[in-house]
């Protein structure tokens, strides 16, 4: 094949820089990949109607590469000498019942800025997809086709002219064309490390390859075969990958040793596609039921994924996405119905946003037991969360799960903290909760937001990687409509799982906090505010009244040191008591959990997950005519053992029922004069995803 080098023009992108457009630091590259490849191929489906399929065919395999080089004019000799003659890996996507790389073979030929799949594809770039419901709005999900091997990709299609089948053939090398070693060499003058390769098409430039003995003879270097007969479609073949390489990326589950741990689906890369696929497109894969059009069909290395090859949460996701579906209901022979399971079903609305009605979407979730999950034996399956790709952080409770998606049925994320689930309890250990949203997409927005369906603002929402969705402005106005469908969300799930009998809910609402002393605030009835701003800190006046009763003020922000978290307190006595007992505690959703509380069997049963490492005392009040006594070094550290005392004044550790976990200090003052003491709280927390908060406890609240 002729080679075809992107030549430097204005405001063109250079291969180091196309490379860096999808850096998404999150996901694995070949999670990127299954996200990528599959939801092309599903947005090029021959057949839209319900009942139809496309299949796309994942294969891992090896190669020559001495067979390969010499069909690539201009890097034969590089290949040689990065590669030699030793067998190397390539991997390949190939989908049928697809229209293929359809439209203008050269840019010459673009009539009406209609560009075709094939130019979008291989020849350009931000070409996004124009079709209502696709997947792409950014036309920058391809660039993870270079970043999966060394940058060379081959794209074959092969497409109904309308009076003929034609085939097409084409590579494309993007490399950062500053290494030393680029495939490409050094021109002298502004590389842009960019390539094409195909039949020539005048002066220096290229259009695929259309020859069918030549394109099958390049196919067979990978035991490829042509498409036939009526068959249409795209395949897509990436040489030079390393296994090796791409699931050390993937592997993010480490043991406490540092070692990875192989989980089944990581021996090879042939297993983590068959989980990554699962992961991506549970709502569609091989589900009948599927009725926005074609359903997947998936394979990898010609074994199909049935719905009952699908791990326990994906046929649950699958499940639970059937039920938002009406079409669906029919047909509900699915792991839901096995086990005689009723999910819950909550419509989320949003009013003053859409022309008619309300109806946004919505949520469905379940409750199920590891049991039912098969991660008891024989199956011995591994914490949804882990098939997820997701952290298990708390061995004693179960963070919520909650996915979304739109039309393409491809997951956009899957939340265990953050606002979609921050309302939401956590379950016991030995269950899980496991929701989904499902958006009302053909909803019309109001014309002040130009009349936009759902569906198309959602879309509209996604970065180029379509991980999240975010709210953003139309012409000004700021509809916050994924706000406000994440509250409900959190909120309608949160009061159902909630208000089911004879379940005994986890308290540990782990997504209210992202981080220790995020919110630090007194109990409620102590002190008149949490905080005292500091502009009106001199002119605020001396309240008889506030002397003669117990405060604590938290009087600045808390400041963080290595983990720790200081946080600057005034403690007042008042004239009613002599001794207090100053301790930190869990900040839950509208209430406080103090640490016996915590630790008690009947709730959640676990050592308080909050520290107290130390406090310090910096000055001391009376309440008498006398001036305050600033001590030098006066206070308590979590190893003290012993009563310490300065002017009267006592520290004395307190520790929780379990007597594991110092938490508090008991601190005595010689009368009630009125002291008032000025230090600094010294905290940590074993579990970022607790609030913690400063408060009093009369000791009578203490067990002990």
């Amino acid at each position: 094949m002729k080679i075809e080098r992107a030549q430097h023009a204005r405001m063109s992108e250079s291969g180091s820089s196309l490379l860096r457009l999808i850096q998404n630091h999150e996901l694995p590259v070949v999670d990127l990949l299954v996200r990528e490849s599959i939801q092309n191929s599903l947005d090029a489906s021959l057949d839209s109607s319900m009942g139809s399929f496309v299949e796309v065919h994942f294969n891992v395999g090896e190669f020559d590469p001495t067979k390969l080089g010499p069909h690539l004019e201009g890097i034969t000799e590089s290949l040689d000498r990065r590669f030699g003659s030793a067998s190397q890996q390539y991997v390949s996507i190939r989908d049928y019942g697809t229209v293929g790389l359809t439209g203008p073979m050269h840019s010459d030929e673009i009539r009406d800025n209609d560009f075709g799949n094939l130019q979008k594809l291989v020849y350009e770039i931000s070409k996004p997809q124009q079709k209502l419901g696709a997947g792409g709005s950014w036309g920058l999900g391809k660039t993870v086709y270079f970043r999966v091997g060394i940058g060379l990709v081959l794209y074959y299609s092969r497409i109904w002219t309308g009076s003929s089948y034609e085939s097409r053939l084409a590579a494309c090398l993007v490399e950062d064309e500053k290494l030393t070693d680029a495939l490409l060499g050094k021109s002298g003058h502004l590389d842009r490390g960019i390539a094409w390769w195909g039949q020539a098409y005048g002066k220096d430039s290229t259009i695929p390859l259309t020859d069918e003995e030549e394109i099958a003879e390049i196919l067979s270097i990978f035991s490829l075969t042509p498409y036939t007969g009526d068959q249409t479609g795209t395949t897509i073949i990436i040489p030079f990958v390393s296994e090796e390489a791409l699931l050390s990326d993937a592997s993010h589950n480490n043991d406490q040793a540092g070692s990875v741990i192989r989980y089944p689906w990581m021996v090879s890369l042939e297993e983590y596609l068959k989980l990554a696929i699962q992961r991506w497109y549970a709502p569609r894969l091989h589900n009948r039921s599927y009725s926005l059009g074609s359903y997947l069909c998936a394979f990898v290395n010609g074994d199909p994924i049935t719905k009952n090859d699908m791990m326990p949460v994906f046929q649950v996701i699958q499940a639970l996405y059937n039920r938002t579906d009406a079409a669906a209901q029919n047909n509900l022979d699915d792991i839901l119905s096995e086990y005689g399971l009723d999910c819950g079903m909550e419509p989320i609305s949003l009013h003053m946003v859409f022309k008619h009605g309300s109806k946004a979407g919505q949520v469905a979730f379940v409750v199920l037991s590891k049991r039912q999950l098969k991660m008891a034996p024989p199956h011995n399956n591994a914490s949804p969360i882990i098939h997820l790709g997701k952290a298990q952080s708390d061995p004693d409770s179960n963070p919520p799960i909650m996915a979304y998606t739109r039309k393409p049925g491809m997951i956009v994320s899957y939340e265990i903290v953050g606002p979609w689930v921050n309302r939401i309890p956590h379950t016991g250990p030995d269950e899980f909760l496991i929701g989904i949203f499902v958006p009302n997409k053909d909803n019309e927005l109001r014309d002040e937001y130009r009349g936009m369906s759902l569906e198309e603002y959602l879309r509209g929402s996604e970065q180029a990687d379509h991980m999240s969705w975010t709210d953003y402005a139309i012409d000004s106005r700021r509809p916050g409509i994924i706000g406000k469908i994440r509250d409900q969300v959190c909120r309608k799930v949160a009061n159902v799982y909630r208000d089911q009998p004879n379940r005994s809910e986890t308290k540990h609402l782990g997504g209210l906090g992202r981080a220790l002393a995020d919110i630090l605030l007194p109990p409620e009835g102590f002190g008149t505010r949490p905080s005292i701003e500091p502009s009106r800190k001199k002119e605020s006046k001396p309240n008889p009244r506030r002397k003669q009763r117990l405060t604590l003020d938290i009087v600045d922000r808390p400041s963080f040191n290595r983990g720790a978290v200081h946080v600057p307190f005034v403690l007042s006595f008042g004239r009613t008591t002599t001794e207090v007992i100053l301790a930190v505690v869990a900040q839950t959703e509208g209430s406080t959990l103090k640490p016996d509380d915590w630790e008690d069997p009947d709730e959640i049963g676990t050592d308080f997950p909050i520290r107290l490492l130390g406090l310090d005392i910096h000055k001391i009040v009376t309440g008498k005519r006398q001036r305050p006594f600033e001590p030098s070094d006066f206070g308590i550290t979590r190893d003290s053992s012993e009563l310490v005392q300065c002017k009267n004044v006592g520290l004395s550790l307190v520790s929780s029922r379990r007597g594991r976990v110092p938490f508090g200090v008991r601190i005595t003052v010689p009368e009630n004069t009125g002291y008032s003491l000025h230090g600094v709280m010294k905290m940590q927390s074993t579990d970022t995803l607790v609030h913690a908060g400063l408060a009093i406890i009369d000791r009578k609240d203490l067990s002990s």
